[in-house]
């Protein structure tokens, strides 16, 4: 059955939250609009938008509303990063935390250097993509604007090892990171490869110029060793380490832990990772770098 509902304001998971009591969430909705939903199998769906919000925008995705990769592009920027701060506030304040929250800082820069895709076998076809909203089922994509150019060769790349891996019938989780020196992908969930896969998938990763193939962090080929800069120390990265999703993310964080370390001489980095904090401020201090990944300290 479908309803008129009035959206109060937006959760802090993106949907839009109804005045009514108990609340009704809404995904893709905003602020003062008025909306009519249907909620026949017990989860609430937009059916049209009766009156829009002043802020609403026209999202620069196509597969927005059908992929589950991003939850908000159709709010303008400005009351999108006041909400974004206002959580910040929120989460601190149950905490019991008073504090001052800065405003939001842009550091999508050139867009995410890191991405996992998902690939499913239906009816004869090799889907890779993103996972709908709440769901298992694969949205197939042929171009992502929020990724770095750097990641323009990831999704053939991804398809290319999906179809070499049908055969197995298994979900795959395919994580493609552009190095700095080329495209690094670490397989997920295909399970134990024949030798004849493994020559195959060695192949593939010279034809797409790969830096580097790795399964479940195992190597299967490596033209050249995978590399990313931390300020002015280049990094081996060893196979699904953690990174920031955005260079400009790392860069924008290294500047504050820059800013509060000045005039320290001895600095103590208790999650160091691969080094974004603390290689940089190696240049000026002496550094205890800890962690528990025992990779992610030999690269160091």
């Amino acid at each position: 059955m479908v309803e008129r509902i009035t959206i109060d304001h937006v959760g802090h998971r993106g949907d839009g939250v109804s005045i009514d009591r108990p609340p009704t969430y809404v995904p893709f909705t905003l602020p003062g609009e008025i909306v009519d939903t249907d909620n026949n199998d017990g989860k609430t769906r937009l059916v049209q938008i009766e009156q829009a919000s002043v802020e609403r925008i026209d999202p620069f995705c196509r597969y927005f509303a059908r992929c589950g990769g991003c939850v908000i592009q159709h709010w303008e920027p400005t009351p999108y990063q006041a909400w974004k701060r206002q959580i910040v506030i929120d989460t601190l304040s149950q905490a019991g935390i008073d504090c001052t929250v800065d405003p939001l800082i842009d550091a999508h820069g050139a867009g995410r250097r890191r991405v996992t895709l998902h690939a499913r076998y239906k009816a004869g076809q090799t889907l890779v993509g993103f996972a709908e909203a709440a769901s298992h089922a694969i949205v197939a994509i042929a171009d992502c604007p929020i990724l770095d150019p750097a990641l323009a060769g990831a999704l053939d790349a991804a398809r290319a090892v999906a179809e070499l891996l049908k055969s197995m019938d298994k979900p795959l989780d395919i994580q493609v990171t552009a190095a700095d020196n080329g495209l690094d992908i670490d397989v997920r969930g295909s399970g134990p490869i024949s030798t004849a896969l493994i020559a195959q998938l060695s192949s593939l990763a010279n034809e797409h110029g790969l830096a580097r193939l790795t399964r479940h962090g195992e190597l299967v080929l490596m033209r050249t060793p995978p590399v990313v800069m931390m300020g002015k120390a280049s990094v081996a990265l060893p196979p699904g380490a953690f990174l920031q999703a955005t260079a400009a993310g790392e860069e924008t964080l290294a500047a504050l832990v820059l800013q509060y370390c000045k005039g320290a001489k001895l600095v103590a980095d208790l999650f160091c990772g691969i080094g974004p904090f603390a290689l940089r401020l190696a240049a000026k201090a002496k550094i205890h770098a800890i962690d528990s990944d025992t990779r992610a300290i030999a690269s160091l």
